[in-house]
């Protein structure tokens, strides 16, 4: 039994088809059941609250490595990317340095945490853990990861 090559190339483009529409709830009144639609893309600002200390930063994910950043205190460093359109698993991990502290590390995006928070996610870098900075102006704080 042979099958043709026009079978294989329709039954995958039908496969792609459904995972594609399933992902984007396409068909289905065209908003996500969560009500999230990506962003064209997600910018990531990470500024350093540090008490006249410089902070070092190192952020990548599994695809992209910014290498090691100097933020002098009260400045920014910051970074753009765009969204997995298809699995909707963007990761952007950091980790975090100054004088006279161990190491620490923070997601700075995980798209089941920020999704629905933010396209423009501003960080607040504090010796006590990352702050997100919502659209009210408050803080959302966390722990650093261990």
């Amino acid at each position: 039994m042979t099958i043709s090559l026009s079978k294989v190339v329709v039954s995958m483009s039908m496969l792609l088809a459904i995972i594609f529409s399933l992902n984007f709830n396409v068909g289905v009144g065209g908003d996500h059941e969560d009500g999230w639609i990506p962003p064209a893309t997600v910018v990531v600002s990470i500024y350093n609250r540090l008490n006249n200390k410089q902070l070092g930063v190192h952020c990548k994910d599994k695809h992209t490595d910014f290498g090691f950043q100097r933020v002098s205190g009260g400045h920014m460093w910051g970074f753009t990317f765009y969204p997995n359109p298809l699995w909707f698993t963007s990761l952007y991990f950091c980790s975090f340095t100054w004088y006279g502290a161990p190491v620490h590390y923070f997601d700075i995006y995980d798209h089941k945490r920020d999704k629905n928070a933010c396209a423009t996610c501003v960080w607040d870098i504090f010796e006590t853990g990352p702050c997100r900075v919502t659209d009210n102006a408050s803080l959302q704080c966390y722990a650093w990861k261990q």
